[in-house]
């Protein structure tokens, strides 16, 4: 399922615009994981897109980096990531 891939991709673009280069990076290494091409990676990555396309409204990349946290957390998981 390309669905939350879609989301982050869209993510990854809109922190890159907003300059936020780091975080967009860390991202970019979570979206090939098993995670995201289950369903399982949807809300996070459609929480991700939401938060990092209200960077041009509101500078405070704390929700964001949050969201990554946990995204890696999740998608790091032992048993989640394909070998």
């Amino acid at each position: 399922m390309a669905r939350a891939q879609d989301m982050l991709d869209e993510a990854i673009s809109s922190l890159n615009a907003a300059g936020e280069t780091e975080l967009a990076d860390r991202l970019k290494a979570q979206r090939e994981k098993f995670f995201f091409t289950s369903l399982a990676g949807v809300p996070l990555a459609n929480k991700v897109k939401k938060a990092s396309s209200s960077l041009s409204v509101n500078a405070d990349t704390s929700a964001v980096e949050d969201l990554v946290t946990q995204i890696e957390g999740k998608a790091d998981a032992p048993g989640t990531v394909l070998t």
